[in-house]
Formats: C-alpha cells, structure tokens, sequence
C-alpha cells in the first residue's frame, strides 16, 4: 500500500511538471494598466498566434494609448497587419527573435492598422532588427526608435530609410558592430541622438544631417570614444546639450567646440568621466562657461587631479612649447 501511495504521488508530481511546463510554454496576451495600457504577449512561435492570441478589439472610446510588448517570442514571420485593432502607440520587441520578412500580400506590411498613432519603436533584448529599415518607412508618425541591450548592431546607412518624421533615436547597452559614416544623414527632423554604454568607438559629423537645423540634444556617453572631430557642433544652430561623458578622450580640440563657444550662450556640455591631459590643448577649458562640465586632470602628473578652471594658463603647456624654456 506503501508503494502503490509513493507511485501515485509520483505520477502526480510528474503530471503537475508537464502541466506547468505546457503552460509557460503556451502563448499569452495580458492587459494590464489604466488609463494608460499596457498589452503584453510572450511566448509566441508562429505568426498564426498574432490572430490566434491577440485581442484586437481595442475601441478608441475605451483606449486611448496602448503600449504594445512582444517578448520572448521565435517567429517564422511578422504577418501583414500583425497589430491591426490594438490601437498600439508604442511598440516593443523583447528578446524576439524573426527568422524570414513579411510575404508580400494585399494585407500589406506588420504595422498596417497602427500607422496613424504608432509613434514609438523599441527593439531590445537581443531582439532582431528588420532585415531593412524601409520596414517601419510607412509610420509616417514615428518620432521615437530605441535600441536597447541589443547585441551586434549595425548602425547601416540603412537608417536612411526611416520616415522623415523620426526625432529622436537611442541606443543603450548595446553591442555595435559597426556604424556607417551617414548613419543617420538624412534624418533632417532628428532633434535628440543618444548613443549610452555601447561601444560606438568612432564619430563623425557626417553621421548626422547637415544642417542638423532642429538637434538640440546630442548625448555620445559610455561610447568608447578616443576622439572627436574638429567639425563635430558646426550647422547644428540649435545645439543646447552636449554630453561626452565616460570616454577615453585626453585632447579636446577647441575646435570640436567652437560654434557653441561663440554663439551658443545657453548649451550644456558634460565632457567629465574622460582621462584629460592638460596640455596646451586644454587651455581654451579655462575660459568655458560655467553650465559645462569637465574632468580633473589624468596629465602631467604635477597638474593630476586639479580642474583646469584652477590652473593657470601658463601652466597648460605642451612639450614642444616648453622645449625653449
């Protein structure tokens, strides 16, 4: 009787592991949130369960914005019209792996049904990118794309083919494996570019527009950055925040900086968290407005640890200069 209750308990045990397997395995759609929601779906494996699984019977007297999250998903395909009914505003892609690109069909592409309020595109997770950004050229009121803890990430001309309406663009935590040199060229209506803890490595000014008439934001922090470029603040009229922190940049050259120390009264730069050698390039940081921020010196080592705001400017000298002396 013994055996048979231990065999019972068992078959029980295993019977309750598959049941809890199957149902973590099994596709989910939660809505959670008011007024504003949030519609979450996980665990999808076909493009079948957008219409197996998703509700699309968002009425715009009840929802006025709906954050739509897809994560944890391996798809075959995004179909035609895959949000179509969910009114979704933003939309994010956690950890989704897409295998192959929409069939061409009369449904047309993914985002079809949500062209006229999706503004915002996050891709994060490892998530994969579209195969070509034209993909999201019909979100002709995107103005937000995120790319977030994503893993070799190419920063292509690709970028190019965004809708004209796109303003601001972020990548975080993230692994580049390479950048274009008009990566984001024609973009005119950018106004923010954030690129945070990924390893960027290189910047140049034709990655932006030129003019940049409407960037008032440019943040390059935690971007492995050893240099920048002489033009890197020229035709951006409008340029209020600059910010270069976490680099490994010991020159700034007066230069990269000129167009904001000349007509730029009100801008913020941030080039703290930088191993900075205080030579004779460094003099022009003596006289920067008081809104920017710098690092103590790393060089020489009788300047190390002082800002160059506290130094005299005959103490900021380069070897040649001072060879005579």
């Amino acid at each position: 009787r013994q055996r048979a209750s231990s065999m019972l308990a068992l078959r029980r045990l295993v019977l309750w592991a598959v049941l809890a397997r199957l149902a973590t395995a099994t596709p989910t759609c939660v809505e959670t949130g008011s007024p504003r929601t949030t519609y979450t779906c996980s665990r999808f494996t076909s493009h079948a369960d957008f219409d197996r699984f998703l509700s699309r019977d968002f009425s715009p007297d009840r929802y006025s914005r709906v954050d739509f999250v897809l994560k944890d998903s391996n798809l075959d395909y995004l179909p035609p019209a895959a949000l179509e009914g969910t009114r979704a505003s933003s939309v994010k892609f956690s950890n989704v792996r897409v295998h192959g690109e929409t069939p061409a069909s009369a449904g047309g592409h993914p985002f079809s049904g949500v062209t006229s309020w999706l503004t915002k595109v996050t891709f994060s997770d490892g998530s994969t990118v579209p195969h070509s950004w034209s993909l999201l050229a019909p979100l002709n009121k995107l103005e937000d794309l995120v790319l977030e803890q994503m893993h070799y990430v190419n920063l292509s001309s690709g970028f190019n083919l965004l809708p004209k309406s796109l303003k601001r663009v972020r990548v975080s935590n993230s692994t580049i494996s390479g950048v274009d040199v008009d990566w984001l060229h024609q973009l005119v209506n950018l106004e923010t570019v954030r690129v945070e803890n990924s390893n960027l490595n290189t910047f140049l000014r034709s990655m932006l527009p030129l003019p940049a008439a409407k960037l008032t934001s440019l943040t390059l922090r935690n971007a492995n950055l050893t240099s920048l470029p002489a033009d890197l603040t020229v035709d951006i009229p409008h340029l209020t925040e600059l910010n270069l922190q976490g680099n490994d940049i010991k020159h700034f050259d007066q230069e990269s900086f000129a167009p904001l120390l000349t007509h730029h009264s009100n801008v913020t730069a941030h080039l703290d968290g930088n191993p900075l050698d205080c030579d004779c390039h460094a003099r022009f940081l003596n006289q920067i407005p008081d809104g920017w921020t710098t690092p103590p010196c790393q060089s020489p080592e009788r300047l190390k640890g002082r800002h160059v705001k506290n130094i005299g400017i005959s103490q900021l000298i380069c070897e040649s200069a001072s060879g005579g002396r």
